[in-house]
């Protein structure tokens, strides 16, 4: 048997692992210094056993509950291939405790003798990381129950619901605790069209049937979460085939992709197996392919609606095996899949949590349901639901407690599986979110904390250092004189003015756009005939154009990641070169005494400022309203910021139509040539294709180009702030009653930023 210990740290998202107490060797695959335990824990028990040839493990685990339940799981399932693993766990620290840490240091940082600490731009980097949205992304292609099951996750009825699919705008729920909810709705190029300071199912019902309606953005309570605790916000999308708003296709496929981190609800109902299902669900599958577990855990596969089968006709265990089977034909495996009826969970929080009067239909109904629920043990949902230990754990005192009370509601409310989805969405942010989230915050105090520090200690050695004050000024003075010179100035600027990933992106998007271009192509060569008749020529028509609109969003998704990305990279190179010309700073005045002057290290907290690039790409990339009076009314013009300009201009719609097949004599031709009459319908939509390729590339240009131009300015101001800095360390080098003040207080602002600096080090520790 072999021992195998592992720390693993989901904070700092570091892995240790000893095998008989030994280190792993260097070739390990074992070896993932930067990457989630849920990108590979799966295959932990086939590397052990290939690289240590035996089937005997035991393994000691580090880290939190969390973590260590997905290990047990893993442990769990190596059985069947013979792989025996007894487990032992070593409790860290959780995600509680560090939270409450975070906020009394953030609190004594506020109130210690540090300004630069105090500053607007720290304060809002904490609340932003603090304070980041979380998304749950409700989606079904059809009728499946999901604005039922929003409105039993909000506990009101807030989202209309028919029977057909219906859903054509993207609303936006956003926590925060309040008593009511209120809204701004949006047409599809940002216009504010209406504010509802109390808004209602009726005003919702309005608003979803209004065709100049694209986006509402609603704020009020989210229930099952704390506003203090996560800034949840649950987004009910259209079906891709299903939204009023061509842009809405390609929002759904981004909310899917592999680079989106939110969770998904994707509703069904039996009998799956509708075509646009299908569609999607190769989308998922394919996301899901990539990044190990936690790509697998962000998708929570709602099966709907199972308690409407009769006696006798079908069985829980038989519908949720068909869907399994279902999602397996489609490239899904080992999903989570989470059996509910949202209506009853619905009726439980609203109908029956306002009256018990029995005369009424509806709370006579919601009482039937109740007893449905509680006396069928096959339609105890929440025993289905694959749901860690420590989660289930909490649903089954649950379960106990309203079983003691007697509280027959809350019994068959949890047994809905409406509260087992609920608590899986929790897991997923305290698993993934927070831990995320700590280490951003803590980067935001590290950083700046460490900065004043370095500053703090200059201050003492140039304070304290009487025979090498000459050489202290010269080196100040030579810094400074780099600073300032236009020569120095010119050149970064001409280095800056060199990154270009222009042929980058445009090789990128040409391969992207073949590969749209390639998929319509075999559409086309699918579905065409040698002779066809009209109805045979419209059909195909219909076909393509369901077709190209999906691979049109398809493609959208992909070139705004290629952008974006390209982006991201020209940011980074940017703070790379003003962190190199920092260092270069020094690099010639080396020889100038012992005394370390480090610009950069001074200047680290404030260019952390502008490291979160993504966060500076949303705000720089809003669109914005100006007007003008213009005779008795006002005219506006739309200001469309990058992001949004692109998204305007890669539509997924394209302008063909039924005049290709018109063009025919009908009366001279019975058939129509399908070869000709392919090549007359791809034409509109390879041209659509490249030109939004063109549009791409214009738009990383104007990207690129917009983030030389605000970077240049905060490097002004960077540029500003050293200058002060050495300007107060000159004069603690020239002048003894400053140096005499300054190191006195030098000496307890190190103190004071040291205990800081241990206590935020702790917090990452587990």
């Amino acid at each position: 048997m072999k021992r195998v210990f592992i720390k693993y740290n989901p904070y700092q998202v570091t892995t240790e692992i000893l095998i008989d107490d030994k280190p792993l060797k260097k070739n390990s695959k074992l070896n993932h210094p930067d990457q989630r335990l849920q990108e590979w824990i799966d295959k932990l028990p086939d590397i052990l056993f290939e690289e240590c040839s035996t089937k005997d493990f035991e393994i000691t685990f580090h880290g939190t509950i969390l973590d260590f339940e997905d290990v047990a799981a893993v442990a769990e399932e190596a059985k069947a291939k013979g792989i025996n693993i007894s487990l032992k766990h070593i409790p860290a620290k959780e995600v509680k405790d560090k939270e409450q840490a975070i906020k009394k240091i953030f609190e004594d940082i506020q109130d210690g003798p540090f300004e630069e600490l105090k500053r607007p731009s720290v304060i809002n980097a904490f609340k932003m990381a603090s304070s980041k949205d979380f998304e749950v992304n409700v989606v079904a292609c059809m009728s499946a129950g999901k604005s039922t099951l929003i409105n039993a996750l909000l506990s009101q009825k807030m989202m209309p619901a028919k029977k057909e699919a219906c859903t054509a705008t993207i609303t936006r729920i956003k926590d925060n605790d309040a008593d009511h909810f209120e809204a701004k709705v949006y047409d599809k190029d940002e216009v504010l069209l209406e504010t509802h300071p109390l808004l209602t199912y009726e005003i919702m019902q309005r608003l979803n049937d209004d065709p100049s309606v694209s986006r509402i953005e609603v704020e009020g309570n989210i229930p099952f979460v704390n506003s203090e605790e996560i800034s949840l916000v649950l987004v009910d999308t259209p079906g891709p085939n299903n939204a009023r708003d061509e842009e809405h296709k390609a929002t759904t496929y981004k909310m899917i992709d592999n680079s989106s981190k939110a969770v998904v609800l994707y509703v069904m109902r039996p009998p799956v197996g509708s075509e646009d299902d299908a569609k999607l669900l190769k989308k998922v599958a394919d996301s899901m392919k990539v990044g190990g577990k936690q790509s697998r855990d962000r998708f929570i596969f709602v099966v709907n609606g199972l308690d409407e089968f009769k006696k006798d006709e079908d069985s829980i265990d038989a519908t949720l095996k068909k869907v399994r089977d279902y999602l397996a034909d489609n490239g899904i495996h080992n999903p989570n899949i989470f059996p509910t009826s949202a209506l009853t969970a619905l009726d439980i929080r609203t109908v029956l949590a306002n009256s018990d009067d029995d005369d009424d239909d509806d709370v006579y109904e919601a009482k039937g349901k109740v007893r449905k629920f509680n006396r069928n043990k096959e339609m105890y949902f929440e025993e289905y639901a694959p749901l860690p230990a420590s989660a289930k754990g909490i649903i089954s005192n649950r379960l106990f407690k309203a079983i003691e009370e007697k509280d027959d509601k809350e019994q068959a409310l949890i047994h809905s599986g409406v509260v087992p989805v609920e608590e899986a969405i929790r897991m997923y942010v305290l698993k993934y979110s927070k831990t995320a989230k700590i280490k951003n915050i803590v980067d935001t105090f590290i950083n700046r904390v460490e900065s004043a520090k370095t500053f703090e200690t200059a201050v003492e050695e140039v304070a304290t250092n009487e025979a090498e004050k000459d050489a202290i000024v010269a080196k100040i003075e030579g810094i400074n004189a780099k600073l300032e010179s236009g020569e120095e100035a010119k050149k970064f600027k001409n280095d800056i003015k060199k990154l270009n990933y222009d042929k980058e992106i445009t090789d990128r998007s040409t391969e992207i756009v073949q590969k749209a271009e390639e998929k319509i192509t075999d559409h086309l060569e699918k579905a065409k005939k040698k002779e066809m008749t009209r109805a045979e020529a419209e059909e195909m028509y219909k076909k393509l154009m369901v077709t190209a609109s999906d691979v049109q969003a398809e493609m959208s998704v992909e070139l705004e990641n290629l952008v974006n990305s390209t982006v991201k990279k020209n940011a980074n190179a940017l703070l790379q070169r003003y962190k190199e010309k920092l260092a270069d700073l020094v690099r010639e005045l080396k020889d100038l005494g012992d005394v370390e002057i480090d610009p950069f290290e001074m200047m680290r907290g404030d260019i952390s400022d502008m490291g979160d690039i993504e966060s500076f790409l949303v705000n720089s990339t809003d669109t914005k309203q100006v007007w003008e009076v213009v005779g008795n009314h006002r005219e506006y013009k739309e200001v469309f910021g990058l992001r949004r300009w692109l998204n305007r201009t890669i539509g997924t719609s394209f302008n063909v139509d039924y005049n290709v097949i018109d063009d025919y004599d009908w009366v001279e031709h019975e058939y129509i040539d399908g070869d000709k009459l392919s090549a007359q319908f791809i034409v509109p939509v390879q041209k659509k294709l490249y030109k939004n390729q063109k549009s791409a590339i214009e738009y990383a240009k104007k990207g690129a180009e917009m983030v030389k131009r605000s970077f240049a300015g905060k490097f002004d101001e960077l540029d500003a702030l050293l200058k002060k800095k050495l300007d107060e360390l000159k004069r603690c080098a020239v002048d003894e009653e400053v140096a005499r003040e300054k190191l006195e207080e030098a000496k307890s602002r190190k103190a004071w930023l040291e205990d800081i600096q241990r206590r935020v080090n702790a917090i990452l520790e587990i």
